[in-house]
């Protein structure tokens, strides 16, 4: 029912903190911080809704069970439940991967930090495995070829879109061959240090042969304003955006490419507010191939909620908290040739006035739970992170809500491709592979809901959620349902710090109890139990 978290940092004295967050950045991060006042050491809960000074919680549950400094470093462990249901913003501590950050203060009032970082970890699964040894896996590198970043006649100068198309047969190493089947055990991102700040996101795209035959497609072509993928080219293998990471999938894992398919389009999206010009560019990803092959597929699904003007109307200015209604995935669209398909992550997309995005899921009505744990999205910040929700069955529902803030907007935002525009869009990863890849929202009323879920045979347009043909051949195609009712369970506590359970367990480990639980802000003692106290947490972080 409690966590115990800590802290031992060398050469350090001030205010130190730990936090857990949705994404790599402070928005949306719940914070201990501990330092001193008035020669106290003390422990508070805070919690950044932004860039800005975290504010305390509304109430506190922390215990602040030890800390000292001694010989310049700093040690301290502090007390949490693992699931509160006081006012204030907290995640709680389940067993599911999510980032954690570490910042240090130059002193003990608590004001803008010196020196911050994040990782990985599960505070109850445990921390993730060492990656695994790929040194001597072939690889493949799909790298724009030193484009000019720019758009070319109208349009939006400050959002260039460039294609990179290329052949497998070119990129794979000596000896594979583009028609046999190759799993992908790891992507990478391939930043140029020099235009890595214009690149907002990259996705790749595998081609069919038709696409390639009937488009001429050849080896490191380069294709502008691609904001519309070209037909034929909408399978995605790998979406990337700001923040993210390397995606390595579990040894049984991967993801297809080849198998007859020859040609790839790397779509990247470049952001110039700037209009800087002899912009060059040569970012792409880095394929890591698995020996041989493995046990399953694993595939993306996308939740196009918003993506294009004609399903969405701009969203007003000036407001703080602006929700729209909700695409559904409908059971009929998970109808998949398995009872259940495993989620390996899940990733957001919006722009620049997003500010929460959450898939819940539901099933013969009942409420399953929310797939990633975000409360406030970070356009600069996105990555493919765990799911909370491990499994979908067969016949799931999912939901799709996305909330934005346009207080600082004085027009209207339109929903389409460009970074001034907005989105509402998730992806999830699973494994074994299904079809459909896709929902895509069409419209809402009152609680009903019209998806369009295209198999591979109808093809998704000119982009991987594009919308063809006119309203009325959409619609004979899509699927008509109601938005499930969803009802997540009350809050139950788990683990009070006020109370005696809590004391049982500060007195098993040997710790002084505070001579009152009642204030938030609590004193303890270190002693010869710190070097104990940091072996035992360690295995945390």
């Amino acid at each position: 029912d409690f966590m115990k978290l800590g802290l031992h940092v060398d050469c350090h004295s001030g205010w130190s903190a730990l936090a857990v967050g949705g994404n790599g950045g402070m928005k949306g991060a719940q914070q201990f911080v501990v330092r001193q006042e008035g020669g106290q050491w003390i422990a508070e809960e805070r919690y950044s809704a932004d860039y800005v000074k975290p504010e305390l919680q509304e109430t506190q549950e922390i215990v602040l069970m030890f800390a000292d400094e001694v010989n310049g470093s700093t040690s301290w462990g502090v007390l949490l439940p693992t699931r509160s249901c006081l006012a204030g913003e907290r995640y709680a501590m389940e067993d599911v991967g999510m980032f954690m950050h570490w910042a240090l203060g130059y002193s003990h009032d608590f004001s803008y930090h010196k020196s911050r970082g994040q990782f990985h970890t599960n505070l109850v699964g445990g921390p993730p495995a060492a990656a695994p040894d790929m040194s001597s896996f072939a690889s493949s590198t799909m790298t724009m070829p030193d484009v000019l970043v720019e758009h070319q006649g109208e349009g939006d100068a400050k959002n260039p879109y460039l294609c990179g198309i290329f052949d497998l047969a070119e990129v794979l190493p000596s000896g594979l061959n583009s028609s046999d089947k190759h799993h992908v055990a790891k992507f990478a991102p391939v930043l140029a240090t020099a235009s890595a700040k214009y690149v907002h996101h990259m996705i790749l795209f595998e081609c069919s042969e038709e696409a390639a035959a009937a488009n001429n497609l050849t080896h490191q072509q380069v294709i502008y304003n691609c904001e519309r993928m070209l037909m034929g080219c909408q399978t995605s293998k790998w979406p990337w955006a700001v923040g993210g990471e390397d995606l390595i999938l579990p040894d049984d894992v991967g993801i297809p490419v080849g198998n007859g398919a020859r040609f790839y389009a790397l779509q990247v999206h470049y952001y110039n507010p700037t209009l800087d010009t002899g912009v060059r560019d040569s970012s792409g990803v880095r394929m890591t191939l698995s020996p041989a092959l493995r046990t399953h597929d694993a595939e993306t699904f996308g939740i196009a909620g918003g993506v294009d003007p004609r399903q969405r109307e701009a969203l007003a200015p000036g407001q703080s908290h602006l929700v729209i209604d909700s695409a559904v995935v409908p059971a009929a669209c998970t109808q998949w040739n398995v009872d259940e398909i495993n989620v390996l992550g899940v990733m957001h997309h919006a722009h620049l006035v997003g500010k929460r995005l959450k898939v819940e899921v539901t099933r013969n009505g009942e409420y399953i739970g929310e797939m990633r744990r975000e409360k406030v999205y970070d356009f600069n910040h996105q990555s493919l992170e765990g799911s909370a929700v491990k499994k979908l069955k067969k016949g799931d529902e999912l939901t799709l809500t996305c909330s934005y803030d346009t207080s600082s907007k004085t027009s209207e935002t339109k929903f389409g491709d460009f970074t001034q525009d907005e989105m509402c869009l998730a992806y999830f990863l699973h494994y074994p592979a299904q079809t459909p890849r896709r929902a895509i929202f069409l419209r809402a009323n009152g609680k009903q809901r019209v998806t369009l879920c295209p198999q591979d045979t109808l093809g998704a347009g000119p982009a991987e959620f594009g919308l063809t043909g006119s309203p009325q051949q959409l619609l004979s195609l899509a699927t008509f349902s109601e938005a499930p009712e969803l009802n997540p369970p009350s809050c139950t506590p788990r683990g009070k710090v006020r109370s005696e359970a809590a004391i049982e367990l500060m007195r098993s480990m040997g710790l002084d109890i505070p001579s009152y639980m009642s204030n938030a802000r609590l004193t303890g003692t270190l002693g010869t139990r710190c070097a104990a106290f940091v072996a035992l947490i360690s295995w945390y972080f």
